[in-house]
Parts: structure tokens; sequence; C-alpha cells
């Protein structure tokens, strides 16, 4: 399958939602500059993959393939066609100047791209050549308009297009951190940290507020400080989003570029994640999300693809929170595509594992053999329950915080393979993120990386479906 993208513009109306001056979440129209043209097309196999035996799994799974490359399944004669789906790319902007110097960045506008985030972001924009857009929508920094430009520029989008900028796509607002180290603030604010860290949802903050106040002869201005809850307020500018956008693309593909913590939480309010597990969803730079709205009138989506940078030459997401602790490769295998998993036993191939486990049915462990068919002094588990991976991962974070500091590898997490039916996975990892199933588009035979950081309360999934 290859991703097509009809070249058409979005709209001519000067708003991108609601009536023009709406104070509540104004869009901004703006023209990008003319882009260049005569680059390679490229087709995003890493992504979505693109073998018939995928379009096998049923009905359910050949609409969700569909809906991610912005086409729709064929409907048999005499059959209803289903609802149309809204289909939503969303994508983190390339590494800035900050990223790079491990500085926090909120909502201030200081940084720009680095050289390898305008290089990230080109390539985005290639892996995403050919998909129909009917809008996009960006954040107003200008961290996020250089990742756009490139983007545009590797889809070769030959024609001047109109893009949508919103303030609720800003960054988290940290104004005491922003521009200070990570390493600054943990030495210097650490029971802040550590609420930041273990209870987002109670992290809270003094934001300085500028008043006015009148003295004889004149107005002096002062200011007053103000108690501000960053992710409490980032998740309600995140329902306040879907809920003005999502009206008016209804069936449609639009993409979204904005920031790491914004992304988490559109994400999380779009699949009935709470913001207790806002540090749960991992983010790299240009990484690419999919989420599908199936119902119109709600703002309801399901995940289908999260963090997916395979694009990138990263065969998984590059850690974040350390490399203390354990990584798990998590793959849910039907038996039915071969093909499908030794794709992945190649990708797979250099990433060391240091265990697997998989049920006792056959068919897990004929696929954890051959995933594992470069790893032969890789230690093999078979498990009798079923349910062994919410199981074993119940286990897991009940005890990992009394692991002796001198049985941890400092220099790389231990890393095994999970090998079983789809249902176990998606269940799994729904624990993971602490949501329903009903909101995980899992496609078999993918794989999906969760890492469960040692000096971390939450296990933090870092991508899903990973061909």
């Amino acid at each position: 399958m290859q991703l097509k993208f009809n070249q058409k513009g979005v709209g001519s109306g000067e708003w991108g939602m609601g009536e023009e001056g709406d104070k509540q979440c104004p869009m901004r129209a703006v023209d990008a500059s003319s882009l260049k043209s005569g680059n390679p097309p490229m087709q995003l196999a890493p992504l979505l993959g693109e073998t018939p035996e995928v379009r096998r799994f049923a009905n359910a799974a050949l609409s969700l393939l569909a809906s991610s490359l912005g086409t729709r399944p064929h409907c048999p004669p005499h059959a209803p066609c289903p609802t149309p789906v809204t289909r939503v790319i969303l994508i983190r902007h390339g590494q800035s100047t900050y990223n790079a110097e491990k500085r926090y960045q909120g909502s201030c506008d200081d940084s720009v791209l680095t050289e390898k985030g305008r290089s990230d972001a080109y390539q985005t924009g290639v892996a995403l050549k050919g998909i129909e857009l009917d809008a996009i929508y960006t954040s107003p920094l200008q961290r996020v308009q250089e990742t756009t430009v490139e983007i545009l520029e590797g889809m070769e989008v030959e024609e001047q297009k109109r893009i949508f900028t919103s303030s609720h796509l800003k960054e988290i607002d940290i104004p005491r951190w922003q521009g200070l180290t990570y390493k600054y603030v943990q030495e210097h604010f650490p029971a802040d940290y550590r609420c930041w860290n273990e209870r987002p949802h109670e992290f809270q903050m003094a934001e300085p507020q500028p008043e006015r106040q009148l003295r004889t002869g004149g107005v002096a201005v002062g200011t007053s400080v103000r108690q501000c809850f960053p992710v409490l307020d980032l998740y309600d500018r995140a329902d306040q989003f879907w809920q003005e956008i999502l009206p008016h693309h209804v069936g449609k593909t639009i993409l979204i570029v904005s920031h790491s913590g914004t992304i988490r939480a559109l994400i999380s309010t779009a699949i009935a994640m709470k913001c207790e597990q806002y540090h749960v969803l991992q983010q790299s730079n240009c990484g690419i999300n999919i989420l599908n709205f199936p119902t119109p009138s709600k703002q309801q989506g399901q995940l289908e693809a999260m963090n997916i940078t395979t694009h990138l030459s990263e065969i998984t997401p590059k850690l974040k929170n350390g490399k203390q602790g354990l990584r798990l490769l998590v793959v849910p295998a039907t038996g039915t595509a071969p093909h499908l998993i030794n794709q992945l036993a190649e990708r797979l191939q250099t990433v060391p594992i240091d265990f697997s486990l998989s049920s006792d049915l056959h068919t897990s462990q004929q696929n954890a053999e051959q995933l594992l068919k470069y790893h032969p002094t890789t230690v093999q588990l078979q498990v009798l329950r079923q349910d062994f991976p919410a199981i074993w991962q119940q286990k897991l974070l009940s005890q990992r915080a009394v692991v002796p500091s001198n049985d941890i590898n400092l220099t790389c997490p231990t890393t095994g393979l999970v090998v079983a039916c789809p249902s176990i996975i998606k269940n799994m990892l729904a624990h993971v993120l602490n949501t329903s199933p009903q909101y995980l588009q899992l496609i078999p035979d993918t794989l999906s990386v969760v890492y469960y950081p040692l000096k971390s309360p939450f296990p933090v999934l870092q991508a899903m479906n990973i061909t």
C-alpha cells in the first residue's frame, strides 16, 4: 500500500473554526512559503506495512489500516457504508536548541530547530508524502512553525498551503522552569520536581501576573503571583481543541504539529487517559502518532499508532528516562503472517534481547523462536497462564522499587520479548495506559515497546504498532 496525497488547499476562511474574532480559541490562517520539489518519493512501509496478509484480518482490521492511509474500505453492493472516520496525524516538532541543551522549554519561544531538527522534519514530510490532508493545525511557537515548513517541503507540496495556528497547541506553561536545565531543576527544586514526576496532576507553580496600581501622579505597573496547575491547564486546552476542531473535519484527515506535552494531552483526552498518566506516553522529536475518531458527535478516539520513528532510521524510539530499568518488546502474534514476523526479526537483529516470554500455545512459541533467530543465547520461557503479561506486569510494578542497586546495569536496560495473542497484548497495553482496550487499535504482528524506568512510578509506552 502506498500513501496517496491529493494536493489541494485547506479552505479559504480566515479562521479555522467558529466566527472570526472568536476570543476563546483564535485560529490564525497563514500561507506557507513556496516549497521546493524534486525529492524522491518514499513509502511509509515502516509505519503501516504493505502486505496482502495484513488485509486478511477481517473487515475491522482493513478499516483500521485504511483509515490510517487516508482512504476508505470498499463497501460491498447493498451493504451500508460505515460512518466516516476522522483521522488525525500528530507530530512533535524536530529537535530544538533547548532539546539539545537539555533545557525545559515550556511555552517560551526562545528555542529554534537545530540542523538535525530540520533534517528529521523534512524526512517526516517525505514519509507522509501522498496523504490527503483536509487541514493543518500548528502551535504558534517558532520551533513548530519551522518544523511545519520542513514537513511540507518533504511532502513536495507545490502550491501554497493554508495553515491554521492555535494557541491551544502551545506547549505546557511552566514559567518558573523555562530555560533552566533538567539538572538544575532537579537539584534546586527537588520537592517540586518529585511532584512533577510522581503526581503531575497535583503539580502547581507560581505564575507572575502583571497588574496596574493607581497612584497619585501616575500609574505604576507591578506584578502579582497566581498559582497555576500546568498539567491540568494543558488537559483543559486539549479538550477544548478537540471540541472545536473535530466538527469541522468529519471523515477527513488533518495534520497537527505541536509539542511533546501537548500531544500527550491530546492523545490522553481522546482515549480517556487520566492526567495522572501524563508521563506514560513518550513523544520523540518528529514521532508520528495517529488517532481515529469513528463517531463525529463524540471526541472519543482510538489510538492506532504512537510515536513511530522508523522513518528516522530508529529501530525503536530512544530511551528518554535514563537507561536503568526494564524494556519490553511486545508482539501480538497471530501465527497467520510469518513474513511479517520475519520482518520484525530482521528489524530486531541488532537489539540485545536478554529473555523472552510467550504462552505455551504452539503459535506463540513458534513466533517467539522466529523473532529470536538472530539471538541464539536469549533465554526463552513459556508460561502456562494466558494472562501472564498482566500478572507479570503487576508483579513487576510492585517489586521493582526494591531492586538492589548492585544488580542494576547502568549502561543499558534489561530487554525482554513478550509474545502472546493480540487480545492479551491489547489488555496489557490498556493496563499500562490505565484506559479501556476499546480505545486501542492494535494491529496484529506489529511491535510495541513498554519501558519500566527504575526510578519512576509509571511505565512508559515508547511506541505502539511498529511494523
